[in-house]
């Protein structure tokens, strides 16, 4: 199997993960939270040799899933700002 040049390798990382700090600042939550997810199994995490990564696509999921989540949990907040929060994530990471 031929290995891809090191841009492509690269560039390839950048699609498909995101390091701890990336995931933390993309789904606006605490790094106590963040780590409470991941021992539940909320969120899968890949460990090579001291190296870190989250799939980007499952922290998308589950930015999406935030608003709703939200409501079920924490229904004392405004419906408004979930809805607007909802659309301000999808204009940035989508």
């Amino acid at each position: 199997m031929k290995e891809l040049p090191r841009k492509e390798q690269l560039e390839m990382l950048d699609r498909y993960f995101l390091s701890t700090t990336e995931a933390i600042n993309m789904l606006q939550i605490s790094r106590q939270n963040f780590y409470s997810l991941i021992s539940r199994n909320k969120i899968t995490r890949i460990k090579k040799d001291g190296a870190v990564l989250f799939f980007k696509e499952e922290i998308l999921e589950r930015l999406n899933n935030q608003p709703m989540l939200r409501t079920k949990y924490r229904p004392f907040e405004c419906r408004e700002e979930l809805e607007s929060e909802l659309q301000t994530n999808r204009e940035l990471y989508l």
